[in-house]
């Protein structure tokens, strides 16, 4: 029996070690869950652009994962177009476009009288005397309608070493890519048509997304391709 006082005192310490290991907390666990705590506190932020080549122009972290941006031209904002000396407003008409020179180029499968079906759109070149456009005709009604009495909502100027003088808003034959952020600001819309050549777009409202500025631009060689202008009104 002279060994139970020692035997009693080694378990005591057996004991009391198993107890402190049982106690060490879990730091793994821990950490884990309050990581997760903090991060429902986080506020993640917005899918932005992930092009690379328009962030040397512009803040593309205000555009969404589409390229769209919260900008806009303004109700009251109006598209001021002239070309070879004549000025240029949509939506026109037939009419109009012939009063100014232009007319449906030769060759074309429509004329004055062609219909339109209901809600359907028609492209066609026009000329002048020395130059050429190309107009959008929109039929907004549930009938068909003759071209002659369809209004004209877009207009496209193509920008070439021969293109004569043209100005839309500020934007015109000499301007880079630059010059059109400059006049404009940064656009409500980007669109990357192949690596070097851009689109902007310019929403002239939230409301109705058709009625804008289109501007193509080339960035190697640092200028303007193309202008649209429409308004659907």
């Amino acid at each position: 029996m002279k060994f139970t006082k020692p035997f009693t005192i080694i378990t005591v310490v057996l004991i009391f070690t198993l107890l402190v290991g049982c106690a060490t907390p879990d730091t793994t666990s821990d950490i884990t869950l309050n990581d997760s705590k903090s991060s429902s506190l986080v506020e993640m932020p917005d899918i932005v652009s992930l092009d690379k080549k328009m962030a040397n122009y512009f803040d593309i972290s205000l555009f969404d994962e589409e390229n769209y941006a919260n900008i806009y031209l303004g109700r009251n904002f109006d598209i001021i177009a002239s070309y070879n000396q004549k000025e240029l407003t949509v939506p026109t008409t037939l009419e109009a476009l012939n009063k100014i020179g232009f007319n449906i180029a030769k060759g074309s499968e429509y004329n004055a009288n062609s219909y339109i079906y209901a809600k359907e759109t028609i492209t066609l070149k026009f000329d002048d005397e020395t130059t050429s456009i190309t107009a959008q005709f929109y039929n907004s009604s549930n009938s068909s309608k003759r071209l002659n009495k369809c209004k004209i909502s877009k207009i496209r100027i193509e920008n070439t070493e021969n293109t004569p003088e043209f100005n839309v808003n500020g934007i015109n034959n000499n301007s880079t890519v630059i010059d059109v952020i400059d006049t404009l600001g940064t656009p409500s819309h980007f669109y990357a048509v192949t690596d070097d050549n851009y689109y902007f777009d310019y929403f002239i409202s939230k409301n109705d997304r058709r009625n804008k500025i289109r501007v193509f631009v080339d960035l190697i060689n640092d200028c303007v391709t193309a202008v649209e202008f429409s308004n659907y009104k």
